[in-house]
């Protein structure tokens, strides 16, 4: 059975590994605040996101896969456009 992977799942599945968000954080050193908005799909880190998906053993984009399945965002700069 395969469950959407919601922030509370992610939570869930760290707890079961016997891993903490305070953990997370004084690993990488950063605030537990930091952890707390990726876990919730606030973007912040890649490199967070990348050491949680480490941690539960699965990858990154299975682990946060609203965030890493949406296309780039294009941008074009304002010199770009009137070069045209």
């Amino acid at each position: 059975m395969r469950y959407k992977m919601t922030p509370e799942y992610r939570q869930y599945l760290l707890k079961k590994k016997g891993v903490t968000q305070k953990q997370i954080a004084q690993d990488l050193g950063i605030s537990q605040m930091s952890v707390s908005k990726d876990m919730h799909d606030d973007p912040r880190s890649h490199r967070t996101r990348c050491y949680i998906a480490k941690k539960l053993g699965m990858p990154v984009d299975q682990v946060f896969p609203d965030y890493y399945s949406r296309p780039p965002r294009r941008t074009t700069s304002k010199r770009a456009t009137t070069a045209v």
